[in-house]
């Protein structure tokens, strides 16, 4: 079953947030993956997204309901608009997850790129109302019981003004826009209640760094929490057929794992 631009949340002055649903034919109780796409922080669609479309068959196929969620980007609303944009989608999903053949208790995010920054923003910051916002259904909770994040930017105190700026703010060369770098950064926000998380990195990606997603498992190892990563070897910002398979393999299999209960 198929559901397309369900209304998350209206947003006067902005787009209304969106999201589009697949859910496994054969009934039952389906785990849920909010799915966050990349290309770039200031671009990118959560309707045309051809690793989005390749991940969502396999999880799908794998037993799993999907959310494509859409989010603001850096150049319409200034952080944490879209942290608050995915956690909207998270808390409609699983208020709606009973009529929808859902798991309301096994909740997960999967992303890339900026998608994978804010999966790992929903990893770290559940039930911190400093980042939760008020958009659309606020009642449930939008923690997540897992997240994997695909060559993510984890410390904007390391990532040069224009890139940071185009997720940040409206620009990245205003010093201003360096202003909120630490808040943003998921590796500032692990502890050990931050949701298990699986990162992939290539070796060689010259745009995001792999020592972001090292530092990102070095705090969750600090803090105590679950996190590993997966070191892919020549590997740039995108991965290769053979590199994508094996990372979407150990993908639905940490899931599996983590999502085996309620959460």
């Amino acid at each position: 079953m198929s559901y397309r631009d369900a209304l998350v949340a209206p947003l006067p002055g902005y787009r209304p947030l969106l999201l589009d649903l697949v859910v496994p034919a054969g009934g039952g109780i389906h785990p849920v993956v909010v799915y966050l796409y990349g290309g770039a922080p200031a671009a990118g669609s959560h309707k045309h997204s051809r690793l989005g479309d390749r991940v969502t068959d396999r999880l799908v196929a794998a037993g799993f309901g999907v959310a494509r969620a859409q989010y603001r980007h850096g150049r319409e609303a200034p952080f944490p608009a879209q942290v608050h944009d995915v956690k909207a989608a998270v808390r409609w999903v699983r208020h709606h997850a009973a009529e929808l053949e859902l798991d309301a208790g096994r909740v997960a995010a999967w992303g890339h790129s900026a998608g994978a920054y804010l999966a790992a923003m929903l990893a770290v910051t559940a039930d911190d109302p400093g980042f939760e916002g008020d958009l659309g259904i606020t009642g449930p909770s939008s923690r997540v019981g897992a997240a994997i994040a695909w060559s993510p930017p984890t410390d904007f105190t390391r990532i040069p003004p224009p890139a940071a700026g185009s997720l940040l703010h409206s620009s990245g060369h205003d010093p201003h826009d360096w202003l909120p770098g630490p808040t943003a950064s998921p590796l500032l926000h692990a502890s050990a209640t931050a949701a298990p998380l699986l990162l992939a990195h290539g070796t060689d990606d010259a745009g995001i760094p792999i020592a972001h997603s090292e530092a990102l498992v070095a705090a969750y190892w600090r803090a105590g929490a679950d996190a590993d990563l997966i070191r892919l070897d020549g590997a740039g910002h995108f991965y290769g057929e053979r590199k994508l398979e094996q990372v979407t393999d150990a993908g639905i299999a940490f899931l599996r794992n983590h999502l085996s209960g309620s959460g």
